[in-house]
């Protein structure tokens, strides 16, 4: 594994501080788990003798991190003091390339059920890279002051925007299964489903995708 990581901080006085990080890494290997080779021979596939992209290979990762801080009795720009002040919010943008996968070969179209064919391409292992990752999390507390203690009032959300992360990648599409979308012959394809035999179920599972918007309330107490 060899590449460069680049970061940039910075601040503003007591309420503003900031962090940008970047990074382009390659890893390559002959195999991306002990008994890769092993299952590839079970398959009556050839043993890989080359080096190709490990299946965690994500070449470019972007991070921001931005915090605010507003201490007790210091508002910003003097305004709201005693309601607009003595509160934190911190923000995080991330961008990171897709996962790895090998893309697939159209062979041909199934003459029975007219469903098309396809095979692994062997000779691109994890060539292709899946739908990049995008989100922002956000996170604010509020503090209040009762004398014997600071009662701290929070609100966390995740993935702000509700953007679609794929975790699972259609190694077709690149991108996380959607009704219509056409699938690896070892899929059950809704448009072609699977009514006999060991019926597997269909490439719907809800952990394709990250975790989507999630919102966090919260009261806690400091001494």
């Amino acid at each position: 594994m060899r590449g460069i990581e680049v970061e940039y901080k910075t601040r503003f006085g007591n309420w503003f501080r900031g962090a940008l990080s970047g990074s382009y890494s390659i890893a390559t290997g002959k195999s991306s788990t002990p008994n890769e080779n092993l299952i590839r021979l079970q398959q009556g596939e050839p043993e890989n003798i080359r080096e190709n992209y490990l299946i965690w290979d994500r070449p470019v990762q972007v991070s921001l991190n931005l915090d605010f801080t507003v201490p007790r009795d210091e508002p910003l720009f003097g305004i709201g003091q005693g309601v607009l002040d003595d509160w934190n919010a911190f923000v995080r943008v991330f961008y990171q390339s897709g996962d790895r996968y090998t893309p697939q070969i159209l062979t041909g179209v199934d003459a029975v059920t007219g469903r098309p064919q396809y095979i692994s391409d062997l000779n691109n292992v994890n060539g292709s890279i899946g739908t990049y990752w995008f989100y922002v999390d956000l996170n604010i507390e509020k503090y209040f002051d009762l004398g014997f203690g600071t009662l701290v009032a929070g609100i966390e959300v995740q993935n702000l925007f509700d953007n679609q992360n794929s975790q699972i990648v259609n190694p077709i599409t690149g991108r996380a299964y959607e009704y219509g979308d056409p699938t690896p012959t070892s899929y059950n394809d809704p448009l072609y489903p699977q009514l006999t035999g060991d019926i597997s179920p269909f490439p719907y599972n809800p952990a394709r995708y990250l975790n989507p918007r999630t919102v966090r309330a919260s009261l806690s107490f400091r001494f």
